[in-house]
């Protein structure tokens, strides 16, 4: 019985561990004219950004995976609704907190005009 007991905090302890490891930061974006405004929760685990959230009606919708990442330079990442139909993504850039539009790909769907490059400001860094 008391070994179950151990077991149990241990697990506790251990799950606590992992929890505490999970990061995000928030990044508000805004073209020069105000008339695009977008908000973006990326998840950190560990010491690599995973998965991407943006903020839609004031609730963050997960919105695609980190493709690509390199430390204190760039976040690479997909973003499934923006365009449906198109292999759509965004590159922030920590150094001038930039974010422009990439294609990925040649979707099915051919875009006429990629939207503008945005400023983005750093909210949170947890």
């Amino acid at each position: 019985m008391k070994f179950l007991w151990i077991l149990l905090f241990l697990s506790f302890v251990i799950i606590k561990l992992v929890k505490a490891e999970e990061k995000s930061i928030f990044i508000k974006c805004k073209s020069l004219d105000d008339n695009t405004i977008l908000d973006f929760k990326i998840n950190k685990d560990n010491k690599l950004y995973t998965t991407v959230f943006k903020k839609i009606k004031n609730n963050f919708i997960e919105i695609g995976e980190v493709v690509g990442q390199k430390k204190d330079t760039f976040i690479l990442f997909e973003d499934k609704y923006a365009y449906l139909g198109v292999d759509f993504a965004w590159h922030y850039d920590k150094n001038n907190l930039k974010l422009k539009p990439v294609l990925l790909s040649k979707g099915t769907i051919k875009l006429n005009k990629l939207p503008e490059e945005l400023s983005c400001l750093l909210i949170k860094n947890n």
